[in-house]
């Protein structure tokens, strides 16, 4: 049952600051001791492919064949999709990654600054356009009031496959972004993000990166609890239902989800809860003002125990307050940080909840970190395309060697299910213009025997063992001079 209780009600008992006099601690209630689950379901292979496979397992691969073959139908074409071009398609968004080129299509082209060869033995350009064209995820007919209901599908997959891996002892809850510049109604902008425009998704992630869940942010569509404690503590008590966390996991959430009514209603769920607030959060409790705490020297701290909360105001390069129920007294640490004046790093004391926020906040940051690195390049209109190229990178979280993973995933996809074409494309006119300037350059042509079988002279078709050194082109001896100067 939901215990509600408002922070105007409050009443607390000033306690005076004190560096080194711990207040008493609360022994009536204790955050149960995690317990990790017995049967741990996680990945029964260190094969890398087999780690990408799981992500994107064949229940989610069979719905994306069926709705984008139905799509292509839709449109009155006919696209056949099977499931090792799906799979090949996979592999040449990774290699877009980490082989990035400005337009797709080169590829598939000939020009040796640009062309891909395992992209090109896998799969023929045309057919890579109509797959782009016509993959999706849901009957494109249903329409719902759901914003974002062309990624549901993807989005449930991955959260219950994260669902089936044991829960860490410490996680964070925060918000990603996911890049997007279109328009769109649930686009957001937050600023000072290193991703400023795009989607919103809510996400619960251990301290390693991983993500364990995730929910988009589409207004009133949101598929999370409301509690009734406003925006923030429902977005925490709602990613741990949905994740089914056990007792005793430790949360950590920034300002924007942290208050003290969520920190109470965690402690009656057995959650430990920690979290940096607001000013406007703390109501009133008798704090000192920020604009006055500021001018006291770094390191102070004030501390206040209410209930099973010890709420601790610390100044640092500027006012930070917290409270945790996971500490019934204040407790200090050493922090370094940087001497403008000395120019050398000083040691200052600082409480160790802020210590632990530090250490166990940062797992979404750093799960967008994994994913930014080699991230899909190959773009689309489609203002879902993101969230679905968004998720190919969800296995960067277990790389130790990112790129060498990527490369490894796609490459063996390609090998593994690519289907070489039985026929060579034209060549460009970029390939044409470079052969006809070098041809006419009149700089260092000289015919040479290649020792190899005969071959169709480029000039009168006949059979030679000759070629131009330079233009490695099959020639008479006759037909040298004419052929470079005509």
């Amino acid at each position: 049952m939901l215990h509600k209780t408002k922070n105007q009600d409050r009443k607390f008992k000033k306690i005076k600051i004190a560096a080194k006099a711990p207040a008493q601690a609360n022994k009536k209630y204790q955050i149960p001791r995690y317990v990790p689950k017995e049967h741990d379901p996680g990945f029964t292979s260190d094969d890398p492919v087999d780690i990408f496979l799981t992500f994107y397992p064949k229940s989610l691969r069979d719905v994306t064949l069926e709705m984008s073959n139905l799509y292509a139908e839709q449109k009155g074409k006919t696209l056949n999709l099977t499931e090792d071009e799906l799979l090949t398609f996979y592999g040449i968004l990774l290699i877009s990654g980490y082989n990035t080129v400005p337009r797709r299509r080169l590829l598939w082209s000939d020009d040796c600054d640009v062309s891909n060869n395992a992209v090109k033995d896998a799969m023929q350009r045309n057919r890579f356009d109509e797959i782009m064209s016509s993959v999706h995820l849901v009957d494109n007919m249903k329409i719902t009031a759901d914003p974002f209901f062309k990624v549901r599908p993807l989005f449930k997959h991955l959260n219950d496959i994260n669902n089936a891996i044991p829960i860490a002892e410490h996680v964070a809850v925060d918000e990603m972004m996911i890049e997007y510049f279109g328009r769109h109604g649930c686009k957001q902008f937050i600023r000072g993000k290193p991703i400023r425009f795009g989607y919103k998704i809510w996400s619960l992630a251990s301290s390693s990166g991983f993500v364990h869940q995730m929910e988009p942010y589409v207004g009133s569509h949101t598929h999370l609890v409301e509690t009734g404690l406003g925006q923030g503590p429902s977005v925490v008590l709602g990613l741990a239902e949905k994740a089914e966390v056990p007792p005793g996991v430790k949360f950590y959430h920034d300002n924007l989800f942290t208050t003290l009514s969520l920190v109470d209603e965690m402690t009656l769920r057995g959650y430990g809860s920690c979290g940096t607030m607001r000013q406007t959060q703390l109501h009133n409790v008798p704090f000192t003002a920020p604009q006055t705490f500021k001018k006291t020297p770094r390191g102070d701290a004030e501390y206040l125990v209410e209930a099973e909360k010890l709420i601790v105001r610390w100044n640092d390069n500027s006012v930070v307050t917290v409270v945790s129920n996971m500490e019934r007294e204040f407790t200090e640490t050493e922090a370094k940080r940087w001497n403008k004046q000395k120019r050398t790093m000083d040691k200052v004391r600082q409480p160790k909840c802020i210590q632990d926020y530090n250490t166990h906040m940062g797992g979404v940051d750093l799960h967008d970190q994994f994913v930014s690195r080699y991230r899909v390049n190959i773009r689309s209109k489609k203002w879902w395309w993101p969230c679905f190229s968004w998720a190919l990178n969800k296995h960067s979280t277990y790389g130790k060697d990112l790129l060498s993973f990527q490369r490894l995933v796609a490459q063996t996809l390609l090998l593994r299910h690519g289907t070489k074409p039985s026929r060579q494309g034209r060549r460009s006119s970029m390939a044409v213009a470079i052969t006809d300037a070098t041809r006419f350059d009149n700089l260092n042509h000289w015919p040479c025997n290649t020792g190899s079988r005969y071959k169709r002279c480029k000039n009168c078709g006949g059979r030679t063992s000759f070629a131009c050194g330079k233009c490695d082109v099959p020639l008479h001896v006759e037909c040298f001079k004419k052929y470079h100067t005509e």
